[in-house]
């Protein structure tokens, strides 16, 4: 599976963020801006709960359950897509912060709270259900999960000194104290 393929395809104009548009209501310019704040917002969560070895045993359950997701063809897989599975996965990837990373990304991005909501319903599965098939694919086991979720970082821009995850690392945990919510209320969304 070509993960840089999927995740431009989330990041850029096209079908795939006309298709979110529409299903959030928000123009589709919005929707993008809003996408590339959230997709390694999601990402850097998910390289932080591969890290914490608790956190690590149900992120690998989930990868495991959707290692058959068809993201591939994302218009297929948004089209038939259960939200409220999303707003699950967002409440573990996310934990108590959910509503924070929600409100911080509607300020920013122009889209109301309940937008911004389903938005990130629709990545969350969109990017477990990349892992998960990647995992498949590659057999990796459950230690190598860092490995595995640090890969999307690489994809975008980490480790290149001007990518969107290189941004995010720098300004998601500011403080250094290992919680992104904090900092991302006052560097990353900015303040209106």
């Amino acid at each position: 599976m070509d993960l840089s393929n999927v995740l431009g395809s989330l990041l850029s104009e096209g079908q795939t963020i006309d298709e979110i548009a529409k299903k959030v209501g928000a123009r589709p310019e919005e929707v993008q801006k809003a996408a590339k704040l959230s997709v390694p917002t999601l990402v850097e969560a998910l390289n932080k709960n591969a890290k914490d070895e608790e956190k690590r045993a149900s992120l690998n359950k989930a990868l495991e359950d959707h290692s058959e997701d068809n993201v591939e063809d994302l218009q297929s897989f948004l089209g038939s897509m259960d939200l409220q599975d999303g707003q699950k996965m967002l409440g573990h990837i996310l934990g108590g912060k959910k509503n924070q990373v929600e409100s911080s990304i509607s300020k920013s991005s122009g889209l109301s709270s309940s937008q911004v909501t389903g938005l990130l319903a629709m990545l969350a599965p969109v990017l477990i259900g990349m892992l998960g098939k990647k995992k498949k694919e590659e057999n990796i086991s459950k230690d190598s999960l860092p490995d595995l979720t640090g890969s999307l970082g690489k994809i975008l821009g980490g480790g290149s000194g001007n990518g969107l995850m290189d941004m995010a690392k720098n300004i998601l945990d500011k403080d250094q104290d290992g919680s992104f919510v904090d900092d991302l209320m006052g560097g990353f969304f900015g303040k209106k």
